[in-house]
């Protein structure tokens, strides 16, 4: 397998008497709980966005029904895998699409203890699956790394027919346009 390594350079410039001896401050998203929201009747997500971002890359539970309107709840303990689009508070279902699954293995246990999230990332280690996913976003891509265990072989399902409840797929398709690029589109709607 080819490991692909991207170099983002960025030119910084220094105030003069900016070196200090102050104590580092937080940042004010080290305050942030993505994880806020995700149980009871919240119907937030826990995964990676940008403000104003297309990708709302998060975890995608088994279950379907009101509390799971954004595809996560607290209170379930098992993965289906990691979609690219969900709605967070808003008590409706919707989107969901295109989900990444690092294992053949369906649903992918995890534990709480195991989760981080903090303002766009997300990681979870599924351990008996043998995958450490991590996931961030751009304004417009989501960016996934998975962690295979010595051993286990990388395996990525890219699952098309993955719905969180009440939609339908009228188009879709997926293909391999280059040795690490897949191309594809889904379309879907709501049943009303």
């Amino acid at each position: 397998m080819k490991n692909i390594f991207f170099l983002l350079s960025f030119v910084f410039i220094l105030p003069l008497g900016s070196c200090s001896n102050k104590e580092k401050e937080p940042k004010i998203t080290e305050y942030v709980n993505p994880f806020i929201g995700t149980a009871e009747h919240g119907h937030c997500f826990p995964g990676a966005t940008v403000p104003f971002g297309a990708i709302q890359l998060s975890p995608d539970n088994p279950r379907s029904g009101w509390d799971w309107c954004s595809g996560y709840h607290y209170s379930d303990s098992t993965l289906m895998g990691f979609s690219h689009t969900h709605l967070s508070g808003t008590g409706c279902i919707d989107l969901g699409d295109i989900l990444f699954r690092p294992s053949l293995q369906t649903p992918l246990a995890f534990s709480h203890s195991d989760e981080k999230a903090s303002p766009g990332y997300y990681s979870v280690n599924l351990r008996e699956a043998g995958v450490l996913a991590e996931l961030t976003t751009t304004p417009h891509v989501g960016i996934h790394r998975y962690t295979y265990k010595k051993g286990i072989e990388s395996t990525l399902v890219v699952d098309m027919d993955h719905l969180l409840d009440n939609e339908y797929i009228y188009e879709g398709w997926v293909k391999q346009t280059g040795e690490n690029e897949l191309t594809g589109m889904r379309l879907s709607l709501i049943h009303i």
